[in-house]
């Protein structure tokens, strides 16, 4: 495969590039071949698309793909919102959490997938040699005939016809059984396979008005994947929307609603896409994962949803709860300029002008001792000593002169070399001593980051000021007025950048 598809770019001119997986660890018996080949793939895609300095990649998902990706994701028990399938275009993100920091990095932030033929069918219109798109829909069997008629060569992935290998093939073999009017053999698949394929039947059966079951014709299916992804961008649309209207000014890395405005948003559907977005954008998972949006469970989504829309009485006591994605949720008491987080909120008692609300943040992460005892990274404490030092040198030897650290997955932290200060350079590199450390921490009950510089044991605050604008956002999140008990200034290095690096938006 990888030999045709180098012949077919180099007689359309085209530059190509084939990339080797390199499996350094062969995939364990407890881990899904798909799931496996496909990070396999990515990482050696983005490492491609790092090495070429290329931006976006597009994707030949079509509309088939997107039937398939919606069964499946129906075969988990997913909501509409789900089964819209894949977007049209998305950012790459920061992949899986690995050690202390997530795969891709902020880099993966900065880079896009397309799919630009999601919406058509598997489709071919040839005319004088050259292949061009077209929007018909042709079966994929005409597809194979016009290009057996006109000579183009192609290859068919000899996998894509064992339905027990993977559940997407199960899938695929199941629509085309119905298209050609074959009996189903799922007798003939594993016992983990067919379970999938009955949730998969339950699930479709709340979508309601829409065919989405295996037993529904491909023209239904084509057609109810394309209503849910229209629907699930009109549904994008209505957050942006919310979230402008709920949000208050706050703490960098945490999100405050008016309980008011958010009372006003009434649709399920949309609550259910703001409490993923928000979850998205607090969590200290790495942006994009599964795990950020809580692993998208229905009873955590749930969950929070039924705790911020919960009608309040006078006799409501109110307390924080997380349900997923290291995200806290607060009860508030808003005031005109700040607001306050009692443990328990008696609505009761609400003093006259003062209103509830609910602040979304970070969730506080374990206590050394249990952190070691589970073997998992410290992701709020970490010594830069040996990261900057090394920049240091390559920037005096030609290299950049900027180094970034992404920061427990939500903040990234500028470290400008050629501004850095005379006296940090003796202390950590040109006369480094083991009691000498750069450390990145964390401050508050926000987990706001600061640098400083550990001597003996003693820290030195050397920069916590975190600017004013995301690098990330396409709408931005006000900055909270300070109160009294905020310090009056914060501390700038001079050489050292702090922003907000995860975006509010649906992509």
């Amino acid at each position: 495969m990888a030999e045709h598809c180098s012949r077919f770019a180099q007689k359309l001119g085209i530059e190509h590039v084939t990339s080797k997986i390199d499996w350094v660890e062969p995939p364990t018996s407890d881990e899904p071949f798909e799931a496996v080949a496909r990070a396999a793939r990515y990482r050696a895609l983005f490492a491609m698309m790092t090495e070429k300095n290329i931006e976006n990649l597009a994707f030949g998902h079509h509309i088939d793909d997107q039937v398939e990706t919606s069964l499946l994701r129906l075969s988990w028990g997913s909501t509409n919102l789900g089964a819209a399938g894949m977007k049209y275009c998305r950012r790459w993100g920061m992949g899986l959490l690995k050690g202390a920091t997530s795969e891709y990095g902020f880099e993966g932030m900065n880079r896009w997938i397309v799919r630009p033929l999601l919406d058509i069918s598997k489709a071919s219109f040839v005319k004088k040699s050259t292949l061009l798109w077209n929007s018909i829909t042709i079966m994929k069997d005409r597809i194979l005939a016009t290009c057996e008629a006109n000579n183009i060569e192609y290859v068919e992935d000899p996998t894509n016809s064992q339905p027990a290998i993977t559940l997407r093939n199960a899938i695929r073999h199941e629509i085309q059984a119905n298209i050609q009017n074959q009996p189903q053999k799922t007798t003939m698949l594993p016992e983990d396979i067919v379970k999938r394929l009955m949730t998969l039947e339950t699930t479709a059966r709340s979508l309601g008005e829409f065919r989405m079951s295996l037993d529904s014709s491909i023209e239904e299916l084509r057609s109810g994947v394309r209503v849910l992804s229209r629907q699930a961008r009109d549904i994008d649309d209505m957050v942006d929307s919310a979230l402008r209207s709920c949000g208050l000014p706050t703490f960098p890395g945490t999100f405050l609603f008016s309980k008011v405005a958010l009372d006003q948003v009434e649709n399920l559907d949309v609550r259910r896409a703001l409490v993923l977005r928000v979850l998205r954008y607090v969590s200290p998972y790495p942006w994009g994962s599964l795990n950020a949006d809580a692993g998208r469970r229905r009873d955590s989504i749930s969950r929070i949803i039924d705790e911020l829309w919960k009608r309040v009485t006078s006799k409501s006591r109110i307390r924080s709860f997380t349900a997923g994605g290291r995200v806290l949720w607060t009860p508030v008491i808003l005031q005109r300029n700040y607001f306050k987080t009692p443990q328990i909120v008696v609505n009761a008692l609400l003093p006259e002008g003062n209103m509830l609300g609910w602040i979304a943040s970070r969730l506080p992460p374990l206590n050394r001792e249990r952190l070691k005892h589970q073997g998992l990274p410290n992701t709020l404490e970490i010594d830069a000593t040996t990261t900057i030092a090394n920049a240091y040198r390559e920037w005096r030897n030609g290299g950049p002169s900027t180094v970034s650290i992404l920061y427990d997955s939500r903040y990234l932290l500028k470290f400008h070399l050629d501004k850095m200060p005379e006296s940090l350079i003796s202390l950590l590199i040109d006369n480094p001593a083991d009691e000498n450390r750069l450390m990145l921490l964390s401050k508050t009950q926000w987990f706001l980051p600061k640098i400083t510089l550990e001597r003996g044991g003693i820290p030195e605050m050397l920069h916590d000021k975190i600017s004013e604008e995301p690098t990330a956002n396409v709408f931005s999140v006000p900055r909270r007025q300070r109160s009294k008990n905020d310090r009056a200034e914060e501390i700038d290095s001079g050489w050292i950048e702090i922003q907000w690096a995860r975006p509010l938006t649906s992509i």
